[in-house]
Protein backbone atom coordinates (compact mmCIF):
# COMPACT_ATOMS: atom_id res chain seq x y z
CA UNK A 1 0.00 0.00 0.00
CA UNK A 2 1.38 3.53 -0.59
CA UNK A 3 1.08 5.60 2.10
CA UNK A 4 -0.57 8.40 2.12
CA UNK A 5 2.37 10.33 4.50
CA UNK A 6 3.55 11.23 0.69
CA UNK A 7 0.80 12.90 -0.07
CA UNK A 8 1.91 16.87 -0.89
CA UNK A 9 -1.66 18.59 -1.98
CA UNK A 10 -2.77 21.56 -1.44
CA UNK A 11 -6.81 20.45 -1.29
CA UNK A 12 -7.56 18.54 1.91
CA UNK A 13 -10.93 16.82 1.68
CA UNK A 14 -13.44 16.62 4.71
CA UNK A 15 -15.71 13.95 4.10
CA UNK A 16 -18.16 14.35 6.65
CA UNK A 17 -18.52 17.90 7.67
CA UNK A 18 -15.22 17.38 9.27
CA UNK A 19 -11.25 17.06 7.87
CA UNK A 20 -9.92 14.39 6.61
CA UNK A 21 -6.11 15.13 6.56
CA UNK A 22 -5.03 11.51 5.23
CA UNK A 23 -6.93 9.09 3.38
CA UNK A 24 -10.39 8.56 4.28
CA UNK A 25 -11.50 5.93 6.52
CA UNK A 26 -14.74 4.86 6.43
CA UNK A 27 -16.80 1.16 7.73
CA UNK A 28 -15.75 -0.85 4.81
CA UNK A 29 -19.70 -2.56 4.47
CA UNK A 30 -20.33 1.29 3.41
CA UNK A 31 -17.20 2.08 1.66
CA UNK A 32 -14.62 1.11 -1.34
CA UNK A 33 -11.30 2.70 -1.43
CA UNK A 34 -8.28 2.24 -3.22
CA UNK A 35 -4.92 4.38 -3.31
CA UNK A 36 -2.23 4.42 -6.33
CA UNK A 37 0.81 7.01 -7.48
CA UNK A 38 0.29 8.49 -10.82
CA UNK A 39 1.42 11.77 -12.01
CA UNK A 40 3.81 11.87 -10.39
CA UNK A 41 1.83 12.25 -7.12
CA UNK A 42 -0.39 10.12 -4.51
CA UNK A 43 -3.77 9.63 -5.74
CA UNK A 44 -7.36 7.59 -3.91
CA UNK A 45 -10.43 7.14 -4.93
CA UNK A 46 -12.85 6.55 -2.43
CA UNK A 47 -16.42 5.24 -3.65
CA UNK A 48 -19.71 5.47 -1.35
CA UNK A 49 -20.78 1.51 -2.15
CA UNK A 50 -19.37 -1.85 -0.98
CA UNK A 51 -16.76 -4.09 -2.78
CA UNK A 52 -16.25 -1.90 -5.46
CA UNK A 53 -12.21 -2.04 -5.32
CA UNK A 54 -11.95 -3.75 -8.48
CA UNK A 55 -13.67 -1.32 -10.78
CA UNK A 56 -11.45 1.33 -8.60
CA UNK A 57 -8.36 -0.46 -10.16
CA UNK A 58 -9.85 -0.24 -13.59
CA UNK A 59 -10.26 3.73 -12.63
CA UNK A 60 -6.77 4.01 -12.00
CA UNK A 61 -5.89 1.90 -15.27
CA UNK A 62 -8.09 4.47 -17.01
CA UNK A 63 -5.84 7.00 -15.53
CA UNK A 64 -2.74 5.72 -16.12
CA UNK A 65 -3.65 5.07 -19.65
CA UNK A 66 -4.28 9.16 -20.19
CA UNK A 67 -1.25 9.75 -18.38
CA UNK A 68 0.73 7.40 -20.93
CA UNK A 69 -0.61 9.53 -23.76
CA UNK A 70 0.15 12.69 -22.19
CA UNK A 71 3.07 13.03 -20.31
CA UNK A 72 5.99 14.90 -21.69
CA UNK A 73 8.51 12.63 -19.22
CA UNK A 74 7.31 9.19 -21.20
CA UNK A 75 9.13 8.76 -24.35
CA UNK A 76 6.61 7.05 -26.06
CA UNK A 77 3.59 9.32 -24.73
CA UNK A 78 1.84 11.51 -27.66
CA UNK A 79 3.59 14.45 -25.99
CA UNK A 80 6.98 12.45 -25.27
CA UNK A 81 7.01 11.59 -29.52
CA UNK A 82 6.36 15.12 -30.25
CA UNK A 83 8.62 17.26 -28.73
CA UNK A 84 11.57 14.43 -29.63
CA UNK A 85 9.92 14.55 -33.53
CA UNK A 86 11.15 17.02 -36.07
CA UNK A 87 7.79 18.51 -37.28
CA UNK A 88 5.53 16.48 -35.82
CA UNK A 89 3.56 13.19 -35.48
CA UNK A 90 0.01 10.94 -35.43
CA UNK A 91 -1.79 11.31 -31.83
CA UNK A 92 -4.64 10.12 -30.23
CA UNK A 93 -8.04 12.42 -31.33
CA UNK A 94 -8.05 12.75 -27.01
CA UNK A 95 -4.94 14.26 -26.86
CA UNK A 96 -5.25 16.44 -29.88
CA UNK A 97 -8.44 17.83 -28.64
CA UNK A 98 -6.81 18.59 -25.47
CA UNK A 99 -4.59 20.52 -27.20
CA UNK A 100 -7.32 22.67 -28.81
CA UNK A 101 -8.43 23.62 -25.47
CA UNK A 102 -4.89 24.22 -24.92
CA UNK A 103 -4.86 26.60 -27.63
CA UNK A 104 -7.90 28.37 -26.49
CA UNK A 105 -7.00 28.93 -22.62
CA UNK A 106 -3.28 30.14 -23.61
CA UNK A 107 -5.68 33.11 -25.98
CA UNK A 108 -7.84 33.45 -22.62
CA UNK A 109 -5.01 34.21 -19.98
CA UNK A 110 -3.59 36.83 -22.27
CA UNK A 111 -0.71 34.12 -23.36
CA UNK A 112 0.12 33.49 -19.89
CA UNK A 113 -1.14 29.84 -19.77
CA UNK A 114 0.90 28.24 -22.38
CA UNK A 115 2.06 24.10 -22.61
CA UNK A 116 4.01 25.37 -25.25
CA UNK A 117 6.85 25.89 -22.52
CA UNK A 118 8.59 22.74 -22.32
CA UNK A 119 12.00 23.56 -23.90
CA UNK A 120 11.44 25.74 -20.43
CA UNK A 121 9.96 23.28 -18.16
CA UNK A 122 12.75 20.76 -18.88
CA UNK A 123 15.36 22.89 -17.73
CA UNK A 124 14.33 23.34 -14.42
CA UNK A 125 14.00 19.74 -12.31
CA UNK A 126 12.23 20.65 -8.99
CA UNK A 127 11.89 17.17 -7.65
CA UNK A 128 15.86 17.00 -7.96
CA UNK A 129 17.62 15.89 -4.42
CA UNK A 130 19.38 18.98 -5.30
CA UNK A 131 17.56 21.94 -7.68
CA UNK A 132 19.54 24.23 -9.33
CA UNK A 133 18.23 27.32 -11.24
CA UNK A 134 19.60 27.08 -15.35
CA UNK A 135 21.91 29.28 -17.06
CA UNK A 136 20.39 32.02 -18.53
CA UNK A 137 21.47 31.00 -22.26
CA UNK A 138 19.78 28.29 -21.63
CA UNK A 139 16.88 29.99 -20.79
CA UNK A 140 17.48 32.49 -23.50
CA UNK A 141 17.83 29.88 -26.09
CA UNK A 142 14.36 28.33 -25.01
CA UNK A 143 12.37 30.90 -25.06
CA UNK A 144 12.52 31.21 -28.64
CA UNK A 145 10.23 28.42 -29.26
CA UNK A 146 7.50 28.85 -26.80
CA UNK A 147 4.43 30.60 -27.45
CA UNK A 148 4.87 29.49 -31.59
CA UNK A 149 0.77 28.60 -31.82
CA UNK A 150 1.06 29.63 -35.18
CA UNK A 151 3.80 27.08 -36.21
CA UNK A 152 1.69 24.19 -34.58
CA UNK A 153 -1.31 22.38 -36.51
CA UNK A 154 -3.54 20.06 -35.07
CA UNK A 155 -5.69 18.22 -37.62
CA UNK A 156 -7.55 14.69 -38.38
CA UNK A 157 -6.04 12.98 -41.04
CA UNK A 158 -8.05 9.44 -40.96
CA UNK A 159 -11.55 10.28 -41.46
CA UNK A 160 -12.80 12.88 -40.02
CA UNK A 161 -12.74 13.89 -36.09
CA UNK A 162 -12.98 10.51 -34.55
CA UNK A 163 -9.60 9.48 -36.49
CA UNK A 164 -6.43 9.28 -36.07
CA UNK A 165 -5.24 12.82 -35.45
CA UNK A 166 -1.69 14.59 -36.26
CA UNK A 167 0.41 17.75 -34.61
CA UNK A 168 2.68 19.16 -36.58
CA UNK A 169 5.12 21.71 -36.08
CA UNK A 170 7.79 23.59 -38.20
CA UNK A 171 10.18 24.64 -35.34
CA UNK A 172 11.99 21.24 -34.09
CA UNK A 173 12.68 23.02 -30.65
CA UNK A 174 8.89 23.30 -30.02
CA UNK A 175 8.21 21.14 -26.59
CA UNK A 176 5.04 20.63 -25.42
CA UNK A 177 4.35 20.38 -21.45
CA UNK A 178 0.53 19.87 -20.21
CA UNK A 179 1.15 19.90 -16.51
CA UNK A 180 -1.27 22.93 -16.08
CA UNK A 181 -4.01 20.82 -17.73
CA UNK A 182 -3.40 16.93 -17.57
CA UNK A 183 -4.12 15.86 -13.89
CA UNK A 184 -7.32 17.93 -14.27
CA UNK A 185 -8.08 16.48 -17.64
CA UNK A 186 -7.55 12.95 -16.46
CA UNK A 187 -9.33 13.62 -13.10
CA UNK A 188 -12.64 14.21 -15.52
CA UNK A 189 -11.94 11.27 -17.78
CA UNK A 190 -12.02 9.04 -14.78
CA UNK A 191 -14.86 10.27 -13.26
CA UNK A 192 -16.98 9.85 -16.25
CA UNK A 193 -15.56 6.07 -15.73
CA UNK A 194 -17.37 5.79 -12.85
CA UNK A 195 -20.49 7.20 -13.78
CA UNK A 196 -20.90 4.95 -16.82
CA UNK A 197 -20.19 1.93 -14.54
CA UNK A 198 -23.04 3.16 -12.21
CA UNK A 199 -20.93 4.83 -9.43
CA UNK A 200 -23.20 7.31 -7.88
CA UNK A 201 -21.20 8.61 -5.54
CA UNK A 202 -17.53 9.13 -4.92
CA UNK A 203 -14.31 10.93 -4.31
CA UNK A 204 -11.63 11.82 -6.39
CA UNK A 205 -8.40 13.01 -5.04
CA UNK A 206 -5.50 13.28 -7.40
CA UNK A 207 -2.86 15.00 -6.04
CA UNK A 208 -4.88 18.03 -4.83
CA UNK A 209 -6.99 17.91 -8.12
CA UNK A 210 -10.54 16.95 -6.23
CA UNK A 211 -13.39 15.59 -8.29
CA UNK A 212 -16.70 15.08 -6.48
CA UNK A 213 -19.30 12.39 -7.82
CA UNK A 214 -22.37 12.57 -7.13
CA UNK A 215 -23.90 14.64 -3.51
CA UNK A 216 -23.41 13.73 -0.50
CA UNK A 217 -26.05 10.70 1.25
CA UNK A 218 -27.81 13.39 3.38
CA UNK A 219 -28.06 16.20 0.56
CA UNK A 220 -25.15 18.09 2.12
CA UNK A 221 -22.13 19.79 -0.14
CA UNK A 222 -18.68 18.31 -0.13
CA UNK A 223 -16.11 20.12 1.93
CA UNK A 224 -12.53 20.83 0.74
CA UNK A 225 -9.86 22.03 2.93
CA UNK A 226 -7.46 24.93 1.72
CA UNK A 227 -3.97 24.38 2.55
CA UNK A 228 -2.59 27.76 4.64
CA UNK A 229 0.15 28.83 2.74
CA UNK A 230 1.89 30.47 5.43
CA UNK A 231 2.65 26.47 6.31
CA UNK A 232 2.53 24.96 2.66
CA UNK A 233 5.79 22.49 2.67
CA UNK A 234 6.63 23.47 6.44
CA UNK A 235 5.53 19.91 7.72
CA UNK A 236 7.03 16.72 5.66
CA UNK A 237 3.25 14.71 6.68
CA UNK A 238 -0.02 16.67 5.16
CA UNK A 239 -2.02 15.59 8.86
CA UNK A 240 0.48 18.13 10.49
CA UNK A 241 -0.46 21.03 7.88
CA UNK A 242 -2.46 24.14 8.98
CA UNK A 243 -5.56 25.00 6.64
CA UNK A 244 -6.60 28.69 6.22
CA UNK A 245 -10.37 27.53 5.59
CA UNK A 246 -12.82 25.47 4.15
CA UNK A 247 -14.65 25.88 0.94
CA UNK A 248 -17.98 23.89 -0.33
CA UNK A 249 -19.28 22.18 -3.63
CA UNK A 250 -22.22 20.48 -4.23
CA UNK A 251 -20.99 18.59 -7.18
CA UNK A 252 -17.73 18.98 -9.69
CA UNK A 253 -14.03 19.62 -8.60
CA UNK A 254 -12.04 21.98 -6.22
CA UNK A 255 -8.38 22.69 -7.58
CA UNK A 256 -5.64 25.11 -5.91
CA UNK A 257 -2.48 25.55 -7.28
CA UNK A 258 -0.18 27.00 -5.57
CA UNK A 259 3.56 28.79 -5.27
CA UNK A 260 4.70 27.44 -2.28
CA UNK A 261 4.99 23.79 -2.84
CA UNK A 262 7.30 22.90 -5.59
CA UNK A 263 10.25 25.40 -4.72
CA UNK A 264 13.78 26.15 -3.27
CA UNK A 265 15.91 28.47 -2.45
CA UNK A 266 19.49 29.89 -4.11
CA UNK A 267 21.74 32.22 -3.17
CA UNK A 268 19.01 33.68 -0.79
CA UNK A 269 16.82 33.75 -3.64
CA UNK A 270 13.24 31.77 -3.56
CA UNK A 271 12.24 29.58 -7.10
CA UNK A 272 9.27 28.20 -7.20
CA UNK A 273 7.54 26.12 -9.83
CA UNK A 274 5.29 28.52 -11.89
CA UNK A 275 7.28 29.66 -14.80
CA UNK A 276 6.52 32.82 -16.51
CA UNK A 277 6.63 32.33 -20.93
CA UNK A 278 7.95 36.01 -20.96
CA UNK A 279 10.43 35.77 -19.30
CA UNK A 280 11.21 31.98 -18.54
CA UNK A 281 11.36 32.27 -14.94
CA UNK A 282 9.31 31.98 -12.05
CA UNK A 283 6.70 34.25 -12.61
CA UNK A 284 6.27 37.49 -9.97
CA UNK A 285 2.69 37.49 -9.13
CA UNK A 286 0.98 38.93 -5.73
CA UNK A 287 -0.85 35.26 -5.15
CA UNK A 288 0.06 32.77 -2.98
CA UNK A 289 -2.59 30.05 -4.12
CA UNK A 290 -6.18 30.25 -6.13
CA UNK A 291 -8.51 27.83 -5.85
CA UNK A 292 -10.89 27.38 -8.30
CA UNK A 293 -14.28 25.87 -7.54
CA UNK A 294 -15.99 24.25 -10.83
CA UNK A 295 -17.80 21.30 -12.69
CA UNK A 296 -14.61 20.62 -14.49
CA UNK A 297 -11.30 19.68 -12.98
CA UNK A 298 -9.89 20.58 -16.66
CA UNK A 299 -11.11 23.83 -16.72
CA UNK A 300 -10.52 24.17 -12.47
CA UNK A 301 -6.64 23.58 -13.59
CA UNK A 302 -6.34 25.77 -15.89
CA UNK A 303 -7.97 28.41 -14.55
CA UNK A 304 -5.98 28.35 -11.72
CA UNK A 305 -3.01 28.38 -13.01
CA UNK A 306 -3.89 31.07 -15.07
CA UNK A 307 -4.89 33.20 -12.07
CA UNK A 308 -1.41 32.66 -10.54
CA UNK A 309 0.31 33.63 -13.59
CA UNK A 310 -2.22 36.73 -14.43
CA UNK A 311 -2.32 37.61 -10.71
CA UNK A 312 -5.40 38.65 -8.57
CA UNK A 313 -6.97 41.40 -10.39
CA UNK A 314 -6.93 39.99 -14.38
CA UNK A 315 -7.17 36.19 -12.58
CA UNK A 316 -10.43 37.79 -10.90
CA UNK A 317 -11.38 39.31 -14.42
CA UNK A 318 -11.17 35.98 -15.98
CA UNK A 319 -12.74 34.17 -13.09
CA UNK A 320 -15.63 36.30 -13.71
CA UNK A 321 -16.07 35.03 -17.72
CA UNK A 322 -16.41 31.85 -16.93
CA UNK A 323 -20.16 31.04 -15.49
CA UNK A 324 -20.35 28.43 -13.18
CA UNK A 325 -16.95 28.91 -11.45
CA UNK A 326 -16.36 30.57 -8.08
CA UNK A 327 -12.40 31.20 -6.77
CA UNK A 328 -10.96 31.56 -3.67
CA UNK A 329 -7.40 33.43 -4.17
CA UNK A 330 -4.66 33.50 -1.02
CA UNK A 331 -2.60 36.95 -1.71
CA UNK A 332 1.14 37.50 -0.83
CA UNK A 333 -0.22 39.39 2.16
CA UNK A 334 -2.00 37.50 3.51
CA UNK A 335 -5.10 38.49 2.45
CA UNK A 336 -8.10 36.43 1.10
CA UNK A 337 -10.27 37.75 -2.06
CA UNK A 338 -13.04 35.93 -3.64
CA UNK A 339 -15.57 35.71 -5.70
CA UNK A 340 -19.40 36.65 -4.57
CA UNK A 341 -20.43 32.49 -5.24
CA UNK A 342 -17.92 30.89 -3.31
CA UNK A 343 -18.90 29.36 0.06
CA UNK A 344 -15.65 29.99 1.97
CA UNK A 345 -15.51 29.42 5.63
CA UNK A 346 -11.72 31.04 7.09
CA UNK A 347 -10.40 28.76 9.82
Amino acid sequence: MITALLLLTAVIVAQCGCTAQTAPEQPAAQTSFGEDWLLNTYCYIQTYEARQESLIRQAFSVARDFENRLSRTIATSDIGRFNASESGCTVDVDTALLLQDCRDAWERSDHMLDVTMGAVTQLWDFSAEDPKVPDAASVAEALTHVGAWDKIWIEPIDGGPAGVWQILKDDAGIALDLGAVAKGYIADQTADFLRQHGVARAVINFGGNVVFVGSKEDGSPWACGIEDPAEGGSEELIQDRALIGLVTCSEGSVVTSGTYERCFTQDGVLYHHVLDPRTGYPVETDLLSATIIGPSSQVCDTLSTSCLLLGSEKGMTLIQSFEDYEAVFILQDGSIVKTDGADFKEQ
